[in-house]
């Protein structure tokens, strides 16, 4: 028997389409993550008790990437808060001209 037929007919066809199933969940987090993962299959064969037969069982892991959470970044006050603008840094009065105003600035 070929590997491939021992797929196809192990647990009537179950164990062919789960790691088909898990090729294309791979492929599409390893697409949407960037980072690497993978498929084991483990195949273990052991002697029927009783017979020449040999039970075979297939377990099939996936490892896929998980997404990277986002982060944050805040900066602490000495009050102990967390606050988005770092409180030690000035702040700029900023304010928006149009285009006459930031012609003149160029010449």
């Amino acid at each position: 028997m070929m590997f491939m037929d021992f797929l196809r007919e192990h647990r009537a066809g179950a164990t062919h389409a789960e790691l088909t199933e898990a090729m294309r969940a791979l492929t599409l987090a390893v697409g949407e993550e960037r980072r690497a993962g993978k498929i084991t299959l483990t195949i273990t064969l052991k002697p029927l008790a009783k017979g020449d037969g040999l039970e075979a069982h297939a377990d099939v892991k996936l490892a896929a990437p998980a997404p990277v959470p986002g982060v944050s970044i805040f900066y602490p006050t000495p009050e102990g808060n967390l606050v988005r603008q770092d409180p030690r840094q000035q702040s700029m009065e900023l304010r928006e001209i149009g285009p006459a105003e930031a012609h003149r600035g160029l010449a």
